[in-house]
């Protein structure tokens, strides 16, 4: 954790030797293992010339900054692949996941009863993984006898075919039928094209539902695109839930960054926390990355918490300006809709879809040298319908509140904000 760090004593910079003072050799080892080549790799950043990293052992000071001890729960054993740190109260909710993350809650409230079962799809980096740990960390809590089983589609496909292979299927079908409660499935997509793992899941699934036991997944992508599925467990998948989990919004990843950095005892400024959250928009896995590295720089280094460090520190991870075209704005304009670029193409005048082509249409013009007739030609449109499209966004945008979200937040994928 980043306030370990924190623990760590600056004795000086010399002959291009950063001297760190450590307590014991135990926490020498586990920094250097942990976060060496990061700092090692922040320094070189902001000084412009690499530094090697010197551990001396002092005495532990009395104001060490620690880590507020977790919440007591039960004493119950957890299952040990659980992540006892993804809970419901260090994920963070915004609009672009609260329709999964309140599935999944009601999931931990009501396992086998509630969205069974519960199917997550979004991007990577987007918090799926937390959402299963969180889980099935608050099912322990509130029934320390249930048993939870997490592991990835890769893993129960492997320990399908060492099953086969040994002739302990027997075995094997007890443990995910028989004695499990809960069946936590991340990264299902990677069940695709396999025929056999997939046959073995499908009546794994139908034993567990069977019997209202709680199977929950995650994927990156709709059970309907994932290449090789077979249809019937696509049909089983939308016995339940399906709901997708988006990229974080500009406001949730500020709530973000403030959550992750009030957990390690940091308090970030308003100028700070946006200028990272402008610039690192991937991904929540990106965005703390980002927050890790700058604060490891500033525990290690005692410069000032500011937005000259972040762009010294993330300057590998900003994206630099980039010359936009078209077809770039039109295939981030038809992900940011969930539509085909095709549609934003095509004749299609359903309000949904003229709206998304109009946005396109204003953003090319606006963000590019290209004339009316070259931006009509990319559409399959007249240059006069582009212009009609152009000022209506442009009379609109000054009063409707969710096209300039729409606008502002295309901006900052395109890199033009």
């Amino acid at each position: 954790m980043v306030s370990q760090l924190t623990q760590l004593v600056p004795l000086g910079l010399q002959d291009e030797v950063l001297t760190l003072g450590v307590e014991d050799l135990f926490f020498r080892d586990w920094v250097d293992d942990h976060y060496g080549h990061l700092v090692g790799t922040a320094l070189e950043q902001v000084r412009g010339k690499p530094a090697t990293l010197r551990y001396e052992k002092v005495e532990k000071r009395a104001n060490t900054p620690t880590l507020p001890d977790a919440p007591p729960v039960t004493h119950a054993r957890r299952p040990m692949r659980l992540n006892e740190k993804f809970t419901f109260d260090t994920y963070v909710v915004s609009d672009s996941n609260q329709l999964p993350a309140a599935a999944a809650y009601a999931v931990s409230e009501s396992p086998g009863k509630a969205y069974n079962p519960l199917f997550i799809y979004g991007g990577t980096g987007l918090g799926k993984t937390h959402l299963l740990h969180a889980i099935g960390n608050r099912i322990v809590a509130r029934a320390p006898e249930a048993r939870v089983l997490y592991l990835s589609s890769e893993e129960f496909t492997n320990q399908f075919i060492e099953s086969v292979r040994d002739h302990r299927m027997t075995e094997f079908r007890r443990r995910f039928r028989e004695e499990c409660d809960v069946l936590l499935i991340d990264d299902i997509q990677f069940l695709g094209k396999k025929q056999e793992t997939q046959n073995e899941f499908f009546y794994t699934f139908n034993a567990l539902h069977q019997m209202s036991k709680a199977v929950v997944m995650t994927s990156d992508t709709a059970p309907s695109e994932i290449p090789g599925l077979e249809d019937r467990l696509r049909s089983r998948f939308a016995m339940g839930l399906i709901t997708d989990v988006l990229e974080p919004t500009f406001e949730a990843r500020i709530a973000i960054l403030k959550k992750k950095a009030s957990v390690d005892g940091v308090n970030l400024t308003d100028k700070v926390t946006q200028f990272i959250a402008r610039h690192v928009v991937k991904n929540v896995r990106e965005l703390e990355g980002a927050l890790i590295k700058v604060l490891a720089v500033h525990a290690l280094t005692s410069q000032p918490l500011t937005e000259e460090l972040c762009a010294q520190v993330l300057k590998d991870l900003i994206p630099t300006q980039k010359q936009l075209d078209a077809e770039h704005i039109q295939r981030e304009v038809a992900r940011y809709f969930k539509l085909a670029v095709d549609e934003l193409r095509g004749e299609r005048r359903v309000k949904h879809v003229a709206h998304a082509r109009q946005v396109a249409m204003y953003l090319c013009r606006t963000l590019t040298d290209a004339s009316l007739p070259e931006i009509g030609k990319k559409f399959n449109k007249d240059h006069s319908t582009v212009l009609t499209s152009v000022r209506k966004i442009e009379q609109l945008k000054a009063s409707d509140e969710q096209l300039q979200l729409e606008l502002g937040e295309l901006s900052q994928k395109l890199g033009s904000a």
